[in-house]
C-alpha cells in the first residue's frame, strides 16, 4: 500500500464503520433515493455572505416526487477558517399517502474548517434547526452535526475523494411526531470535481438512517450537488 493510500484507508473505514451497524439493524424499510442539491452562493460586503440551497429529491428508486427543499441563508466570517450563519428553510412534502404537508425552519450553524491533516481537509459544521410542520402547535429543536474530509487526486486536477458524516438529534418532543434523541444519520463517500473556481459538482452514495415510529427506515441515496460561487 503507497504513502497516499494509507492516508485514504483509515478515512474510508471510518466511514463504513459509520454504515455497519445500521445495516445490521432488523426490520428496517430500504428504498433507493435520488437527491439534488444545487447551491448558490456568493459575497455581500466585507465579511457577509449569502447562500442559496435548492433540493428536489425523488423516492421509489426516484420514479415518485418526495420533497422540494430550499434554504436562503446569510453568513458573516469571523475568521480565515471560521464563520456563522443565519437561515430560513421551507421543504414541501409530498408523502406517498396523504395529503402534502408544509415545514417552516429557523436555523444558525457554526462552520469551522481545519488546517490540513496528511493531505486532508476536514470541516466541521454544527447547525440548530426549530422546526415548525404545518398542523402543528409545537416547536421542534434538531441539531446537525457534520464532520467532512477531502482529499485531492493527484491524477485528476481538480477532482477529490469525499466523505462525511452528518448526525440528528432531537431535543424534544413535539405534537407533530418528532421524539427527543437520536433522530437520522447520513453518511456519504464520492468525489468532487472543480470545473473551475466558479463551478463544482459532487457525486456520491448516501445512507441515510432515520429513525421512525415502527420500522426504521434506510434509504440508500444517488445524492448529486452542484455548487455555484458568484
Amino acid at each position: 500500500m503507497n504513502r497516499s493510500m494509507k492516508w485514504h484507508f483509515p478515512v474510508l473505514l471510518a466511514c463504513i464503520a459509520t454504515m455497519l451497524p445500521l445495516k445490521a439493524v432488523a426490520d428496517t424499510e430500504e428504498d433507493g433515493r435520488l437527491w439534488l442539491n444545487v447551491t448558490a452562493q456568493g459575497r455581500l460586503a466585507d465579511a457577509w455572505n449569502w447562500s442559496l440551497e435548492v433540493q428536489p429529491r425523488w423516492r421509489e428508486e426516484g420514479e415518485e416526487f418526495d420533497q422540494l427543499l430550499v434554504r436562503p441563508a446569510i453568513g458573516y466570517n469571523l475568521s480565515e477558517h471560521s464563520s456563522v450563519w443565519l437561515g430560513y428553510g421551507h421543504v414541501s412534502s409530498h408523502p406517498a399517502r396523504g395529503d402534502t404537508f408544509e415545514e417552516n425552519r429557523l436555523w444558525q450553524q457554526f462552520l469551522h474548517r481545519f488546517e490540513p491533516w496528511c493531505g486532508y481537509t476536514f470541516t466541521s459544521r454544527t447547525r440548530l434547526e426549530e422546526r415548525r410542520l404545518e398542523g402543528g402547535d409545537e416547536t421542534g429543536y434538531r441539531l446537525r452535526q457534520m464532520l467532512r474530509a477531502a482529499h485531492p487526486l493527484g491524477a485528476v486536477e481538480g477532482a477529490s475523494l469525499v466523505f462525511w458524516n452528518e448526525l440528528f438529534i432531537n431535543a424534544n418532543d413535539t405534537d407533530w411526531g418528532a421524539r427527543s434523541g437520536f433522530d437520522q444519520n447520513r453518511a456519504f463517500a464520492g468525489a468532487s470535481y472543480a470545473y473551475s473556481q466558479q463551478t463544482r459538482i459532487e457525486v456520491g452514495y448516501l445512507n441515510q438512517y432515520v429513525k421512525v415510529s415502527g420500522n426504521d427506515r434506510m434509504n440508500h441515496v444517488l445524492s448529486t450537488s452542484l455548487l455555484l460561487n458568484f
